[in-house]
């Protein structure tokens, strides 16, 4: 997919899943929504990639460790997600800081140890995206 179409389906899904989640809250309280949420993904995950399962299963082996890793903080951001979305702090602010740390971070990380390229430009914009969010969420 084209950079412009992934950035729009993800935008799209972060304004549903927000909007959602404000809506679930009304009626749920957050252990209720990951129990849901993540029984209601593994039901749609084995229909729709069932045939995957199997060959995953045949891959166990020490780097499967990576996948329940991974796992695990699948869990733990939507935990802090919906605990941020059931704050009394606009989601936008939360958002905004965490993107003035992580994306320099990932931006470095896949740098040095994923030989992702950064041009001067690339790394002029992360710069300006972390002083925009900082800025954004008020820092002091």
């Amino acid at each position: 997919m084209k950079l412009y179409s992934l950035v729009t389906i993800l935008a799209i899904l972060y304004i549903l899943y927000y909007i959602i989640a404000k809506q679930v809250l009304k009626t749920y309280n957050l252990k209720e929504i990951i129990v849901t949420y993540y029984v209601a993904s593994a039901i749609i995950v084995l229909f729709f990639f069932k045939d995957d399962l199997v060959t995953s299963i045949k891959k166990i082996d020490y780097k499967f460790l990576f996948l329940i890793i991974l796992a695990s903080i699948g869990v733990g951001c939507t935990c802090f997600e919906i605990t941020a979305v059931n704050s009394n702090i606009n989601i936008g602010i939360i958002e905004s800081f965490a993107y003035a740390f992580y994306l320099p971070i990932i931006a470095l990380i896949s740098f040095y140890f994923f030989n992702n390229k950064i041009s001067i430009i690339n790394l002029i914009g992360i710069i300006f995206i972390a002083i925009g969010s900082c800025f954004l969420s008020k820092i002091n």
